[in-house]
């Protein structure tokens, strides 16, 4: 395998890796936020016990889409930033 052959198969190794990060990324995300208005999260059940309300959530629906948009918006931002220095390097 010539040198060009094998850096092209390392750089698609390290986009398929960096993929499989994003992806992971994005459900930690919209799982960590969703969290937040799951009444039967452990979160939720906790402080529903401590205020004496059933159904407890910390955050309504509309709450936690906000967060999960503003936080796969950080992220995007993230990606691009990385990708300008990556871009800038070559």
């Amino acid at each position: 395998m010539d040198d060009l052959a094998y850096k092209q198969l390392e750089e698609h190794k390290l986009y398929k890796v960096n993929q499989a990060k994003i992806r992971e990324e994005i459900l930690n995300i919209v799982h960590g936020n969703i969290r937040y208005a799951d009444p039967f999260d452990r979160i939720n059940l906790e402080k529903g016990k401590k205020v004496g309300v059933k159904g407890f959530t910390t955050q309504s629906s509309e709450e936690v889409l906000d967060d999960i948009i503003s936080d796969l918006t950080a992220l995007q931002d993230e990606l691009r930033i990385e990708s300008s220095f990556q871009s800038a390097q070559l």
